[in-house]
């Protein structure tokens, strides 16, 4: 009778399972842009099929029509680009876009895209520029600019760098103040842009008014931005060793009468530039003539009567510009820190109590590590 042999079983092993690289997180928003610069793309190409030329449209409006085709084209494949390597999964494991040399390549694409943009909303959207044919361009435009922003602040967040919501956090009016500060170089640059192609006295005044708006509402803004990342030290300087300039600083009553003030400017300013007839009218613009003028094949300008084009009788143009989205922006987002201030200046009387406490308590320390020293050297002379 054979015996069964005892044969030494090793303990079972664990199966090793391949390690997949996980989706990239921000997908949405790449689609976004994806999406708002196809609608860019198919717009522009709309206004380039019509077989006719407006009646204001200079002979070299559609000469850099490549360029601003090129914006949406670049944008539109490089988000689907990233989404095709990212959902294929044996492409994802080869090539992980989001962790390239350490996620920083995926960072400089996206900064790329931002740059790109800015230009591109700033190319397109220039008073009297192609995105006022078609305002699915105008929209797509700052669409694809924004979208762009959204996605490197994302990208912000995952790689614990700067990002949007740390760097307004610090007070519940500085994103008001941020975003009056951008509508407002917004209405200088386009106010400033406008001067040299409008037609009429009025529409020149309406445009240096527009500028003088966008620069002191800049300028009083850029202050208390600047005031709430402590950037103006004279000014610390003089809250520490006067406390009657502690109103200087935001949060406190001074902020809230500026704050009063734009809103007051802003007010003038929407009713001086969005009437009829001035520069902000309308966000496309308007042109009118008594006769029209006509561009031919050549580039010359002809009256619709076959005379000269400087014949042409009662004619002005009033471009397309960004002042009316922006002066309203601005307008908008000063009652917003007028509405926010009480709120904000008590988390300033709370920040600044608790900062008085920390204060007293670091004194109360010292003074006893003083009298202790103090009781030590008594003790060491009576020995």
């Amino acid at each position: 009778m054979t015996m069964p042999s005892s044969q030494t079983q090793s303990p079972p092993q664990p199966s090793s399972s391949p390690t997949f690289a996980e989706h990239n997180k921000k997908w949405k928003a790449y689609l976004l842009l994806s999406t708002t610069s196809l609608v860019n793309f198919v717009s522009l190409i709309d206004v380039f099929d019509i077989p006719f030329q407006s009646l204001f449209r200079t002979p070299t409006y559609t000469q850099h029509s490549h360029i601003n085709l090129m914006f949406g084209v670049v944008t539109f494949l490089t988000p689907l680009f990233i989404l095709f390597f990212d959902f294929v999964s044996c492409l994802r494991n080869k090539f992980d876009f989001a962790t390239l040399w350490d996620g920083k390549l995926e960072g400089y694409t996206l900064l790329v895209h931002v740059l790109w943009w800015t230009f591109g909303t700033a190319f397109m959207t220039k008073a009297g520029g192609i995105a006022y044919e078609a305002l699915n361009v105008y929209f797509s435009s700052w669409a694809s600019l924004f979208s762009s922003i959204h996605l490197l602040d994302l990208w912000g967040g995952e790689k614990d760098v700067l990002t949007i919501r740390e760097l307004t956090r610090l007070s519940i009016t500085l994103p008001a103040w941020w975003a009056v500060f951008w509508s407002s170089i917004v209405t200088f640059a386009s106010a400033a842009d406008a001067i040299r192609i409008v037609q009429t006295p009025s529409a020149k005044k309406s445009c240096e008014f527009a500028v003088a708006v966008g620069v002191i509402s800049a300028i009083v803004s850029a202050f208390f931005i600047l005031q709430h990342y402590e950037f103006l030290t004279c000014c610390c300087r003089c809250c520490e060793g006067f406390e009657t300039m502690k109103w200087l600083s935001y949060g406190g009553w001074f902020e809230l009468a500026c704050s009063l003030l734009v809103n007051l400017w802003f007010i003038i300013g929407v009713d001086q530039l969005t009437s009829a007839g001035q520069i902000s009218s309308t966000i496309t613009g308007e042109g009118k003539s008594a006769f029209g003028i006509l561009w031919d094949d050549d580039g010359d300008d002809e009256g619709v009567d076959g005379g000269d084009g400087d014949e042409v009788a009662n004619f002005y143009y009033i471009p397309g510009t960004n002042i009316y989205m922006s002066i309203w922006i601005g307008f908008i987002s000063s009652v917003l820190v007028t509405v926010r201030w009480k709120e904000a200046r008590a988390i300033k009387f709370a920040e600044t109590r608790r900062e008085e406490g920390d204060r007293d308590v670091d004194v109360n320390v010292e003074n006893v590590l003083d009298d202790e020293d103090g009781d030590k050297e008594e003790e060491e002379e009576e020995e």
